[in-house]
């Protein structure tokens, strides 16, 4: 049978309406500075989940988190962000098992899945997620590194796609939800 092809991130959704209206619902809104944070603060409070300063939600900062909290918490992020339909959600989450993504000193990446209760035109199936590196192991110093030494590089990363993925002039990954918390690195 015919299989539905994935959607192309294209410069046509970044100049779309809704990703405009998106962007200035998001321009519009007062955020927290961020507040420097020291390298106790990372050793103390890395496996703590709490809301994040963007979005105010708790938000998973693994796979094994994401998959924890499950599509009902990915639809509520998406909604929260504005990046989903409210008559819409997502229905599964997928793990991908044969490709891991190893690299970059910034973060650990993942990706995965997920279907939704309607697949409207533009929606990705197939995602990436960064989050920060475990603090242990050969990526403890990366971890550090990245969270106290280039603070706050992760929320400017995010502003960018959150604030302007409509007015930039290059095409970027598609945004579909951020977050940091200055309390738990």
């Amino acid at each position: 049978g015919w299989v539905e092809p994935e959607p192309r991130m294209t410069l046509d959704y970044q100049r779309s309406e809704a990703c405009r209206e998106r962007c200035a619902k998001e321009l519009a809104k007062e955020v927290p500075p961020w507040n420097y944070i020291t390298a106790t603060t990372v050793t103390t409070n890395h496996m703590k989940v709490a809301p994040g300063m963007l979005y105010g939600i708790e938000f998973p900062w693994n796979e094994e988190l994401l998959i924890q909290m499950g599509p009902g918490w990915l639809t509520n992020a998406f909604h929260t962000a504005g990046t989903l339909a409210k008559d819409n959600e997502v229905t599964r989450i997928i793990p991908e098992r044969r490709v891991k993504v190893t690299t970059g000193n910034n973060g650990g990446k993942f990706l995965f899945e997920v279907r939704y209760k309607r697949h409207d035109e533009g929606l990705h199936r197939k995602l990436f997620a960064k989050v920060p590196h475990p603090l242990e192991g050969t990526t403890k110093s990366d971890r550090l590194s990245s969270s106290v030494n280039k603070q706050p590089m992760e929320l400017y990363e995010l502003n960018a796609s959150r604030l302007l993925e409509a007015t930039l002039p290059c095409k970027i990954p598609k945004f579909y939800f951020g977050d940091i918390s200055n309390e738990t690195s």
